[in-house]
């Protein structure tokens, strides 16, 4: 029986694409084989009256979700954002999920239900994903929920000492130079795209391009775009450690750093608590730069640039945090005044 020839996502997986009568079937296996013979089955199914693909209001759930990821990939979405659907797809909403769209009725108490399970800013991604995909595959506007408000976490930063403090300790480190980087504001997923071909010893750069993510499969794959197109940039080597490290390397070819993610933040974390200061995570060395500029009165458009920001209002969170801090420590200093006069 001829079927349509299998395609291979980008994560692997393959997939075949079944049209009729105004529908639409997605049919996915782990191998080409695998997902042929599914296709065939299915095909011969249909044949025989034992099912009709059903028009696309008729769409279970996660028939939904499936076909709009695959779109998705189609489209070539980062990886990161695709293994971010298929978490939601395989384990938010599965009271649900095989249910058809039309026949879910009460969201706000579904939604109310896996609020007790899962955080608020996880529930608002999740409902964000969910009505994302019923409107594209079922052409259906969700109704709105009553979400709950939730604080943006801030990742902790170093003080201009405590970086001192950090950079001392982070001499003898084996993964130095991925956490020097960071506190010239590269994020690690940018750090271990790094090629050698992008260090310029002689002008103390680097040229940020790319990005090592996880896919669905929770594999590693290099994206050769970054998260925004602000995040290309060159980045000055302003730690004289850091530059020290780059030409101390024997082999300046491949990759600048190998490890993985999960390495790079226990060293971070190793070298905070052997200086004696706050864990920070890799994330928060990143953040750490844009404390360092606020202390040096780096204006934040200059801060952005160097660090590849694209959201102002992050920039601006930790300027202000810290400006606020500024406020209470004069403050301090006119109350004590006052209270000798």
């Amino acid at each position: 029986m001829k079927v349509p020839q299998p395609k291979k996502s980008k994560n692997g997986t393959w997939y075949i694409q079944f049209r009729f009568d105004g529908g639409s079937q997605y049919i996915y296996g782990s191998t080409e084989t695998e997902c042929r013979n599914k296709a065939i089955l299915f095909k011969g199914e249909r044949l025989n009256n034992i099912h009709d693909i059903k028009p696309k209001q008729e769409l279970t759930l996660r028939q939904a979700c499936e076909q709009y990821i695959a779109k998705k990939e189609t489209a070539k979405r980062s990886p990161e954002t695709v293994r971010g659907y298929d978490i939601i797809l395989r384990h938010r909403f599965q009271s649900i999920m095989d249910k058809p769209v039309d026949k879910i009725k009460n969201w706000q108490r579904i939604y109310d239900e896996e609020l007790q399970k899962y955080s608020a800013k996880t529930m608002k991604n999740t409902w964000s994903f969910i009505r994302s995909a019923v409107k594209s595959e079922c052409k259906v506007d969700l109704p709105e929920v009553e979400t709950v408000a939730y604080h943006r976490e801030e990742h902790p930063f170093l003080t201009p000492e405590q970086i001192r403090a950090f950079v001392r300790e982070a001499g003898s480190d084996k993964y130095r130079t991925a956490l020097l980087l960071a506190l010239c504001s590269c994020r690690a997923s940018e750090i271990l795209a790094l090629d050698w071909r992008n260090v310029d010893l002689d002008n103390n750069t680097v040229y940020i391009k790319g990005a090592v993510v996880r896919d669905k499969n929770n594999q590693k794959v290099e994206k050769k775009e970054n998260k925004t197109d602000k995040s290309s940039r060159y980045v000055p080597l302003f730690i004289p450690e850091l530059q020290k490290a780059l030409r101390d390397e024997p082999n300046k070819t491949g990759k600048v750093v190998t490890a993985n993610e999960n390495t790079l933040l226990e060293h971070a974390n190793s070298v905070c608590d052997a200086a004696g200061i706050p864990r920070v995570g890799v994330h928060g060395l990143r953040h750490s730069f844009a404390s360092l500029c606020y202390s040096l009165n780096v204006p934040v458009k200059v801060t952005m640039q160097i660090g590849g920001w694209s959201d102002y209002s992050t920039v601006m969170r930790i300027y202000t945090h810290l400006a606020q801090k500024d406020v209470s420590k004069h403050a301090q200093e006119i109350t004590q005044f006052f209270q000798i006069t």
